[in-house]
C-alpha cells in the first residue's frame, strides 16, 4: 500500500486518478513517437500541406508577386553578443527590405541605420522548434517567403541538435518550405559536431537537397562530407563585418594607465558543468602581477548561461582589483572590437568574442565546448591554444596566454590569414550581390 510522507497509509488511486495518470502515460507515449525521424517528417510534411493548401485559397493575384525582401531566421538572441554580431553582419551585407523572424520583441538591437528596412516578424513557437500551437507563425512566415528572394537561417551551433532536436529539424525542414515556395533557401554560419543528433542529421541531409548550406569551419565541412551531406565551405558571418565604437567608462579606465591589457572572459555555460572561477582568479592575479592589466568582459548576459555573474565572482577575487575592470552591460559588437584590437591578447570560453578578436588581428586562447573552435582555431594556425574546460585547465591556460605574449609575431601571423577567412565569409552573399547588378 503507498505511504505518504507521514507514514499514514495514502488513498488509493481513485478513477479520476487513474484517467489522469493514462492521459500522461499517453501524451508522454505520442511525444516519443513525435520527436523521431519518422514523427517529425509526417508533422512537417502535414504542415507544408496545410500551407499550401492556405496559400492556394487565399491567392488572388493572377501572376506571382514580385520577390522584393529577404527572410532571415535568427538564433535565439536576446544577451548574447554573438547572435548579436551574427545579425548585425548580414545587415551589412543584405541590401534591401529584410524580414527578421525572431523569438521575441527584445530579442535584438536592430541598428539605428537599419531600421527603416527591417521588418521582424515574432514568432516565438517556431524559432524554439514547437509544433503544437503554431500555426498561425507558420502561415505568417509562408506570407513572407512567397515573395521572398531568399530565405537565410543562421545556424551557429544549433542544427546538430546538440542543445534540441525539435529545433534543429524545425530549421531544416522551413529551408524546404521556403524552397518550395520559391525563395531561394541558405543556411549560413553553422558549425557540426562530432557527434550529431541522429534525427537533425537526417533532416539537414534532406534540407541539402534543396537549399545551399554554409558551413563555417573546416573540421565541421569535413564531418558533413563523410556524412554524405552536400556543404559550401565558409567561415562565420561575423568576419564578414568590421567597425569600431569606442565603449564609454572602458576607454576611461584604459587610458589612465599605458600598462597592456588582457582580455578575459568567463564562459557561463562552462560554469554550470565545472567551476573554473578559483583558477581563472589565480590566472588574473598573475597577469596583473607580471605589469598588465585585465578586462573582464562577459559575452552572454542572460539567465540559464550568464557571463556576468562568473566574472562577478572572479572579481571579487583579484588580488589588485585597481588592475582588473569588470565590464557590467551587454557591449555592442563593434564596442568589442574596439577593446579586442587594444588587447595584448583574449581568454574566453566563447566562440565568438574569439572572432570578434580574430577579426582585429588578436591572438586568443579559446576554451572549446561543442565540437565548433577547433574548426576555427584551424584557420589561423592556433590549435595549441584551445584547451578543453576541465578542472586543472588554469595553469595550461597561463601557458598558453604567455605563449601569445611572448610571440612578437603571432599576430602578424593571423592578419596574413585574415583576408583568406574574410573572403570564405563572403561567399554566401556574392550570388545575392550578382543578382542585384543584374536585376
Amino acid at each position: 500500500m503507498p505511504i505518504t510522507r507521514s507514514g499514514d497509509a495514502a488513498p488509493a488511486a481513485g478513477p479520476p486518478q487513474r484517467r489522469v495518470m493514462l492521459r500522461h502515460a499517453l501524451y508522454l507515449g505520442a511525444r516519443r513517437a513525435l520527436v523521431t525521424d519518422v514523427g517529425l517528417r509526417v508533422a512537417h510534411a502535414a504542415e507544408r500541406t496545410r500551407v499550401r493548401a492556405s496559400l492556394r485559397r487565399a491567392e488572388t493575384a493572377p501572376s506571382p508577386p514580385p520577390r522584393d525582401r529577404d527572410v532571415v531566421m535568427l538564433a535565439a538572441g536576446r544577451g548574447n553578443i554573438g547572435d548579436q554580431a551574427m545579425f548585425e553582419a548580414y545587415l551589412a551585407n543584405t541590401p534591401g527590405e529584410i524580414v527578421a523572424v525572431m523569438r521575441s520583441a527584445d530579442a535584438y538591437v536592430i541598428p539605428e541605420q537599419d531600421r527603416a528596412r527591417v521588418r521582424v516578424l515574432l514568432a516565438p513557437l517556431l524559432s524554439a522548434g514547437t509544433l503544437r500551437g503554431r500555426g498561425s507563425e507558420v502561415r505568417a512566415l509562408a506570407e513572407e517567403l512567397r515573395v521572398a528572394r531568399t530565405f537565410a537561417v543562421i545556424g551557429a551551433d544549433i542544427m546538430d541538435g546538440g542543445y534540441d532536436r525539435m529545433e534543429a529539424v524545425t530549421r531544416a525542414e522551413l529551408l524546404r518550405l521556403a524552397h518550395r515556395l520559391g525563395a531561394r533557401a541558405q543556411l549560413l554560419g553553422f558549425s557540426w559536431g562530432a557527434q550529431p543528433d541522429r534525427v537533425a542529421a537526417a533532416a539537414l541531409a534532406r534540407a541539402a537537397r534543396e537549399a545551399r548550406l554554409f558551413v563555417r569551419d573546416p573540421i565541421s565541412a569535413e564531418r558533413l562530407a563523410a556524412a554524405g551531406v552536400s556543404v559550401i565551405e565558409s567561415a562565420d558571418l561575423v568576419f564578414t563585418a568590421d567597425g569600431e565604437q569606442e565603449p564609454a567608462g572602458v576607454a576611461t579606465w584604459l587610458a589612465r594607465d599605458p600598462d597592456p591589457v588582457v582580455v578575459i572572459n568567463l564562459s557561463g555555460l562552462i560554469e554550470r558543468r565545472t567551476d573554473l572561477v578559483p583558477e581563472f582568479a589565480e590566472l588574473i592575479d598573475r597577469v596583473t602581477a607580471e605589469g598588465r592589466r585585465v578586462v573582464l568582459l562577459p559575452h552572454c548576459l542572460r539567465d540559464g548561461d550568464d557571463d556576468l555573474a562568473v566574472c562577478r565572482r572572479a572579481a571579487v577575487r583579484a588580488a589588485a582589483p585597481d588592475r582588473v575592470l569588470l565590464v557590467e552591460r551587454m557591449l555592442r559588437p563593434a564596442e568589442v572590437r574596439w577593446i579586442a584590437k587594444r588587447a595584448s591578447a583574449v581568454v574566453t570560453g566563447r566562440m565568438h568574442l574569439a572572432i570578434l578578436a580574430l577579426t582585429q588581428g588578436t591572438p586568443v586562447v579559446v576554451l572549446r565546448t561543442r565540437g565548433k573552435v577547433e574548426g576555427l582555431a584551424r584557420m589561423f594556425g592556433l590549435e595549441p591554444y584551445t584547451l578543453d574546460p576541465v578542472p586543472g585547465v588554469g595553469p595550461e591556460v597561463g601557458r598558453a596566454l604567455a605563449a601569445q605574449l611572448g610571440d612578437t609575431t603571432l599576430r602578424a601571423r593571423i592578419g596574413e590569414r585574415l583576408p583568406s577567412v574574410r573572403a570564405l565569409a563572403q561567399r554566401p552573399f556574392e550570388r545575392e550581390r550578382t543578382s542585384a547588378v543584374e536585376v
